[in-house]
């Protein structure tokens, strides 16, 4: 196999030098994203979706009750909520 040369590209002139004493390492508690509202999406879908499965207990065989309504409904808000919860949590 032939020897691969490493290529060493110099850094541009007007690059500013880093300085440590004015940045901060994480952006502090007002700052850094939509991390709230990606963690109230996901907590909402997951209570939804547990909530339907749970209610489901109570539909009767024939499903015509109420909660042969509400426990589908539920579970479909739920399962439709984790959709817009993923591109919240992947446009930071």
């Amino acid at each position: 196999m032939a020897k691969k040369k490493a290529r060493k590209i110099p850094l541009p002139a007007s690059a500013p030098a880093p300085s440590a004493g004015r940045q901060e390492p994480f952006p502090g508690p007002d700052g850094g994203g939509e991390a709230g509202a990606s963690r109230w999406l996901w907590l909402s879908a997951v209570i939804l979706i547990l909530s339907g499965y749970f209610l489901l207990h109570k539909v009767d065989p024939a499903g015509q009750n109420a909660w042969g309504i509400v426990s589908p409904a539920l579970l479909l808000t739920g399962y439709l909520l984790i959709i817009p919860a993923i591109i919240v949590s992947y446009r930071r």
